[in-house]
């Protein structure tokens, strides 16, 4: 190799190590300047690259007073099970005590409802879990009776029990815990524990089958989690695992439009649903731009999880939504029972603010024990405690009523009416991210792009940036027509001249024939290859500079790609991980294959193997470059997307690799399928191997410094 290339590598080197240390260096400061948990009781999300920060936001609602049975002269209220307002009248189901209590728009007990006469018999419904009351009546689900009460101005005339049909199983228990009646007449009741979805009764009170069933998610991935699970479980566990099961309905609301909308016990994702007329989930969550699968939205935080700071060591407690209600502008109000934590979202499932809390331990006006219901009253928002018997009733800010004004505009798509709504929101509180995302849309309508590009990308809001950036870069196109004419035309004819002049005289990029073999496999892997094993020409410093622009370009592609087709958080971003997953993946895969095929006689070294490695990289590589440069010029429409130049190119990257196995160790290509296969298990077994080494070198180290710390006291 000449002097020539080593001092280029030896630059290109230190470049790469300069790149990995400042990154590094950068992303950790960031990390320890994250909020782990936060300490106040009004808060919301900045989403930025898929990472939400919880950020302070000022009180959209307040908790006004509490509402109790002692202090309304009834007695104490026992287990609320729920709350539902029609016709000014406010009916609280206080379950234990087998009565719907009834207040006007003052909070003043107008009436109780203790019992109904049905023929000769007077009928209760003590343990009762849900209710319904609309201009057709009062109905019931009478959870301990097992049926649905349908009452009147005191009588019962109609009781739903369970169905004779043979779509319901013998086994199946109608325990009805909620149940709603659409605009067209159509009951819809959950039953305790059922996977089957709800069930669906017509204006005659006749079982018409079920609706909206939640399935069970299944993919390769959880297959093989399951199967690895299985090898390190014992019987004992394993018989303790928890069955994957549909997950079952816990609460079911009519929105604004009439849509359905339950509440699951799923902990993951999916914990709200939205259904449409076939029963399948129509709640999503998107970018807007058909790169960007669109996947269920599952209203909380994204891990789903939050540090308990109260406890030792630092457990995690899950989001368990419980109720939801949803007003007549059309936002939603869900109740996460594990923390006593009331989210507010709009129609396109913005969230708006996140208050009140308690884990278990709710004392404090606004706070909650075991939060078990919540209904809108006018402005207020009523939250009931299922543990102390206490409604919290909560009244709307002025603040909160600036943004709920400013998002209802914006949602209708009356973007500059919104505007002067949102510059007061933005006045209040610059931490409101739907306030630029607001203003952003504003300013893209009135014209004004650059603006609206500066907004928007504070806002998150790849579509409306993607629309302003289109209209300034079209701007400067026609502005600089001829200077882009005349520059496409040289291009052209500096191309045309290198081709003419190509066919009478051959180039050569290197006299290095190492260089030149490793630049040829990306076109003639075949060849190229079997030329550097006949010949020995494998050379570890151009696979270490391959392995290099690996790892350099996807950093430069995360940290500087197109923010509309997706920008990471770079205060969140740490190359160290870049390094594993794209460095620390192919030394993995160089020492699988040696290990793996050297047991089937393969006839390739570690250098030849790493080599191979490496220059099936170059594909990905090319991605990556092209990817940072057109990510940042073209705007995503529904026939752009990078996705499928990426798979070709991440499959050329395994045919290469195929390729490599198979000259290299002199296998059949099939042989080779067959080896791949075994080199991704050597490689898991290899990182397991190295993550208990790890954690046993952690142990042991902390068991040295308790030893040495104790001798040292002593």
């Amino acid at each position: 190799m000449n002097q020539k290339f080593k001092r280029l590598l030896s630059g290109f080197m230190c470049a790469f190590v300069l790149v990995g240390l400042l990154v590094s260096a950068g992303s950790a400061k960031a990390s320890a300047e994250s909020v782990e948990d936060v300490p106040y009781t009004n808060y919301t999300y900045w989403e930025n690259g898929g990472t939400k920060i919880p950020v302070a936001t000022k009180a959209v609602y307040q908790a006004f007073d509490t509402l109790t049975g002692e202090e309304c002269g009834i007695g104490s209220f026992k287990e609320l099970q729920y709350m539902s307002v029609y016709d000014g009248i406010l009916y609280v189901l206080d379950s234990a005590n087998g009565r719907i209590v009834q207040f006007d728009s003052n909070y003043q007990v107008v009436g109780q409802i203790e019992s109904f006469t049905h023929g000769n018999e007077t009928l209760t419904f003590h343990g009762a879990k849900g209710m319904f009351v609309d201009e057709t009546g009062l109905y019931i689900a009478d959870t301990l009776g097992k049926r649905v009460l349908c009452t009147k101005d005191g009588r019962v005339f109609q009781i739903i029990e369970k169905p004779t049909d043979t779509a319901v199983p013998a086994t199946f228990n109608f325990s009805p815990t909620r149940l709603i009646r659409d605009r067209s007449g159509y009951y819809y009741v959950l039953c305790e524990g059922s996977y089957y979805g709800m069930m669906v009764f017509t204006e005659k009170y006749e079982f018409c089958g079920f609706f909206g069933a939640n399935s069970v998610a299944s993919s390769l991935g959880a297959a093989l989690t399951g199967f690895i699970s299985s090898l390190f479980e014992t019987e004992e566990k394993h018989a303790a695992s928890v069955q994957a099961l549909p997950y079952t309905m816990l609460d079911v609301c009519i929105d604004a439009d009439g849509f359905i909308t339950t509440i699951n016990d799923e902990k993951w994702s999916g914990q709200v649903r939205r259904y449409g007329l076939a029963g399948t989930n129509i709640l999503k969550k998107s970018s807007g731009f058909s790169y960007i699968s669109t996947n269920s939205f599952n209203f909380a935080d994204n891990p789903p999880v939050y540090r308990d700071v109260t406890s030792t060591y630092g457990t995690y407690i899950y989001c368990s939504f419980n109720a939801i209600t949803c007003d007549k502008e059309g936002f939603y109000y869900v109740v996460d029972g594990a923390r006593g934590r009331i989210y507010v979202y709009d129609t396109d499932v913005n969230l708006l603010t996140v208050f009140g809390g308690g884990l278990n331990n709710g004392n404090q006006l606004g706070t909650f024990i075991s939060p078990s219901a919540i209904t809108v009253y006018g402005d207020d928002l009523l939250v009931a405690d299922f543990a102390t018997g206490k409604i919290t009733v909560f009244r709307l800010t002025d603040y909160g009523m600036l943004l709920k004004q400013a998002d209802s505009l914006t949602v209708d798509g009356q973007y500059t009416e919104a505007k002067p709504y949102w510059e007061k929101v933005f006045a209040l509180d610059q931490n409101c991210q739907l306030a630029y995302k607001g203003l952003a849309k504003a300013a893209l309508e009135e014209g004004d792009y650059s603006k609206a590009m500066e907004l928007s990308k504070k806002a998150f809001d790849q579509a409306t940036y993607a629309k302003a950036f289109a209209e300034v870069r079209d701007q400067f196109i026609y502005d600089n027509f001829w200077w882009i004419l005349i520059l496409c035309l040289t291009i052209i004819a500096a191309l045309s001249a290198f081709m003419i002049i190509s066919r009478r005289r051959t180039f050569v990029i290197s006299k290095d024939k190492r260089l030149n073999l490793a630049l040829s496999t990306l076109v003639h892997p075949i060849a190229s290859f079997n030329e550097m094993k006949q010949k020995k020409l494998f050379s570890v410093h151009i696979a270490i500079v391959y392995l290099a622009l690996f790892f350099v370009t996807s950093v430069l592609k995360t940290m500087y790609g197109g923010f509309m087709y997706g920008s990471a958080d770079l205060s969140q971003y740490n190359a160290l991980i870049e390094l594993v997953g794209t460095v620390g993946v192919v030394l993995l895969w160089t020492a699988a294959n040696w290990l793996c095929c050297s047991l089937f006689q393969g006839r390739g070294d570690m250098k030849e193997i790493f080599c191979v490695s490496c220059y099936a990289l170059m594909p990905v590589i090319l991605f990556n470059i092209a990817y940072l440069l057109l990510s940042n010029f073209l705007v995503p429409t529904a026939n752009s997307s990078f996705d499928i130049i990426a798979m070709i190119c991440y499959g050329l990257t395994v045919i290469h690799l195929l390729l490599g196995i198979t000259i290299v160790h002199d296998f059949s290509f099939f042989k080779s399928m067959a080896m791949a296969v075994l080199i991704l298990l050597g490689m898991f077994v290899i990182a397991f191997v190295i993550f208990v080494m790890l954690s046993l070198s952690q142990n042991l180290l902390n068991f040295v410094i308790q030893i040495f710390n104790e001798v040292t006291m002593r």
